[in-house]
């Protein structure tokens, strides 16, 4: 089964039909696949009244009772290994191997309703050092059919690339789309707080939604900062959410929105302000038979704020109104729908076009690009995968950059 979204919370709360792959040897075990299991291995009710009669039945003929376990509750560890290499002859970087990465997922389930998930990123750095990171931890409570409670740290649900594609074990490409990185992009990536989410029929196609309520982003050298906070700076929450329907189980179309208020850097003296945050955005996504074509928009303001660019600043600047804008649009062909060679089968090209562009503060600015990337990807296995691409990056202020991209991803 194809792994459609990275934690379980989103694979449970929506019933969406996953498509299946296997004949074309692609299949993913990965996190919502294995999850899912977790709601399939249950403890029998009558196997549990047998136990129980059993039991009564040792202790009347004076036999020690057995020894008592838990067997409500279940653990799967799954993930990935990725590795990376680049190459590019007009950056000035040349060519680097970017280390590997270690990428576990932890799923524990109690009984049929209560879940926990956690992700780690395990990398090195350009200095040898390792960097240990948790994307998201969160518990979910599964109210009934179309409602999921989550709480703690979790994928963002704006937009689909964060919460559904960014996974290298997912993504088509070995890099994110222009402006949908962790640093001044335009895309949310975790937040920290509460979210519930679900999905229900709708005539023949069916409706999902999220609403969450969290710490909120912060304002960092290169603009707002998307992430999940574990507190907050001030005393205004972030509120957000997307919908969507799928009129049939293969194609979709998403709304987005989101409103916080953000804090200033504090600088060396001197008071900051805050300022309204505010993002909207669509997407849609096509699955049919052995294409996936995608595409999502996003647009961002930030008001007018007093706030230190750096934290050393000796006073605060007047940063004026913001805004960024960031799309992308993705297509991708299995070879399996034209061609029965195992060989041939087996390879997916891809090409990506993205861009972001910011206007307002000119400092924020230096993030603006529009890229092009021609890739392909091959199965060498079902849980093995490796990718090239071919980019192309324009900058308004800076030479074009021209890379080649390498990655192999092995999921377990």
């Amino acid at each position: 089964m194809t792994l459609a979204t990275p934690t379980f919370a989103q694979t449970i709360a929506t019933p969406v039909k996953l498509e299946d792959h296997s004949e074309r040897g692609v299949t993913m075990k990965g996190a919502s696949a294995l999850a899912s299991d977790l709601l399939t291995r249950r403890d029998s009710e009558q196997a549990q009244g047998d136990l129980a009669g059993a039991s009564s039945t040792d202790a009347e003929n004076g036999a020690a009772p057995p020894a008592q376990t838990n067997d409500r509750i279940e653990v799967v560890l799954t993930g990935a290994v990725v590795a990376d290499a680049s190459y590019s002859g007009s950056d000035g970087t040349g060519s680097y191997f970017g280390g590997a990465q270690f990428l576990p997922i932890l799923l524990v389930g109690y009984g049929d309703q209560l879940l926990v998930e956690t992700h780690m990123e395990i990398t090195t750095d350009s200095d040898g050092e390792t960097e240990t990171s948790l994307e998201y931890a969160q518990v979910n409570y599964l109210v009934n059919d179309w409602l999921t409670v989550v709480a703690g740290k979790f994928l963002s649900p704006i937009g689909q690339y964060q919460q559904a594609l960014h996974a290298p074990w997912i993504n088509k490409l070995p890099t994110a789309p222009a402006g949908f990185t962790e640093e001044g992009g335009a895309s949310p990536m975790t937040e920290t707080g509460l979210m519930v989410r679900g999905g229900f029929k709708i005539g023949a196609g069916t409706a999902t939604y999220a609403a969450f309520v969290g710490n909120g982003p912060r304002l960092g050298e290169l603009g707002p900062m998307l992430e999940g906070f574990g507190g907050d700076d001030n005393r205004n929450k972030a509120i957000g959410g997307r919908v969507s329907y799928l009129p049939t189980p293969d194609f979709e179309i998403g709304l987005s929105a989101m409103r916080a208020r953000i804090l200033g850097m504090p600088a060396m003296a001197g008071d900051v302000s805050q300022a309204t945050y505010s993002l909207v955005g669509a997407d849609f996504a096509y699955t049919g038979g052995y294409w996936d074509i995608r595409g999502e928009y996003l647009r961002s303001r930030l008001g007018e704020i007093n706030s230190a660019k750096e934290p050393t600043d000796p006073m605060p600047t007047t940063i004026p109104r913001t805004k960024w804008e960031a799309w992308y649009g993705q297509v991708a062909y299995r070879l399996a729908g034209i061609s029965s060679n195992k060989v041939i089968a087996n390879f997916e090209p891809a090409i990506r076009y993205s861009r972001i562009s910011v206007s307002g503060y000119s400092e924020f600015a230096d993030v603006q690009e529009q890229r092009w990337s021609f890739g392909i990807a091959y199965w060498m296995k079902p849980a093995v995968v490796a990718k090239v691409a071919y980019e192309i990056a324009d900058f308004p202020s800076a030479p074009s950059a021209k890379r080649l991209n390498l990655q192999l991803t092995f999921g377990f």
